[in-house]
């Protein structure tokens, strides 16, 4: 799966690119649904200010329609540690997609000089378990975050030899 990252924001749903409306119709189960379930995603994701390229980004496909949403948390720490998030449209899941936006973000964040890698996902295997193992993470163990609770930390090195080139 080949996907193309472009910046995303909550303003994108007023009034959606043509990419983001074909996606969403295809996609979603309805075009209601899925702008709905954009606008809170984006809600949640954008509570705090981040500057690009440490910001929210839609993925595209091969055929142009958006297919995804992923995004860093925020920029690196001090120890140069990022984490991410990635989701798959709901009619795109099981489809390499979420894989491929992982991908993308290590890629991004090694170009820009992040040093580890950090992914949280609920405390059982699951989609997206497997996506962070196919990605080169390592499972951390249980840790406490503020906003979800109780979830598993996974992790990857990275640096100048994994950035694109």
């Amino acid at each position: 799966m080949r996907i193309q990252l472009l910046p995303a924001s909550k303003a994108d749903l007023a009034n959606p690119p043509p990419a983001l409306l074909a996606g969403i119709t295809r996609h979603y189960p309805s075009v209601a649904a899925g702008m709905t379930h954009l606008a809170e995603v984006l809600t949640i994701m954008g509570t705090q200010p981040r500057p690009l390229p440490w910001a929210d980004w839609w993925a595209q496909g091969d055929d142009g329609r958006i297919m995804g949403l992923c995004g860093f948390k925020g920029a690196p720490d001090g120890d140069g540690v990022v984490e991410i998030g990635y989701g798959s449209f709901p009619l795109c899941e099981a489809k390499g997609v979420a894989t491929a936006m992982a991908a993308a973000l290590i890629d991004m964040a090694a170009r820009h000089g992040a040093r580890r890698v950090i992914a949280h996902t609920l405390m059982v295997e699951s989609g997206s378990t497997t996506v962070l193992r196919r990605n080169g993470f390592d499972f951390v163990g249980m840790v406490v975050e503020p906003e979800d609770g109780e979830v598993w930390r996974w992790q990857r090195p990275i640096g100048p030899a994994s950035a694109a080139p």
